[in-house]
């Protein structure tokens, strides 16, 4: 695994999915709070953050995701939390916000919940 902060985005089925990898910290706020922005460019009708390959992090990270998570609740957007590594499983632990976030184990659990938020036909 790369030690260096990597952010990447694809667009998977309207769905804006945002990779962020290594090791993140306050350098690195700006951009992934762009990255994560729920009005950047309209396009998508959800964003999934893949944690997964996630080395390290501080409160910095946590902010970026709780500022990325009011923007998508006030424009009705999901905004799913993927392969939540036990280092930011604890930072949300110990800031009692694990509760603001819906969170699946992998990618493609994420990506089920997306699909079924949307679906006209949920009960």
């Amino acid at each position: 695994m790369n030690d260096e902060a990597e952010i990447t985005e694809i667009m998977v089925d309207g769905v804006r999915v945002v990779r962020i990898a290594g090791e993140f910290d306050a350098d690195e706020a700006d951009t992934v709070t762009a990255a994560l922005s729920a009005a950047r460019d309209g396009a998508a009708r959800a964003t999934v953050v893949d944690l997964s390959q996630l080395a390290f992090a501080d409160s910095s990270l946590l902010h970026a995701l709780l500022t990325a998570q009011r923007q998508h609740e006030r424009a009705g957007l999901a905004f799913v939390l993927a392969g939540v590594p036990p280092l930011v499983r604890r930072l949300l632990d110990l800031t009692d916000t694990a509760r603001v976030f819906t969170t699946a184990p992998r990618l493609t659990a994420a990506m089920a919940l997306v699909r079924a938020e949307a679906s006209p036909h949920r009960s």
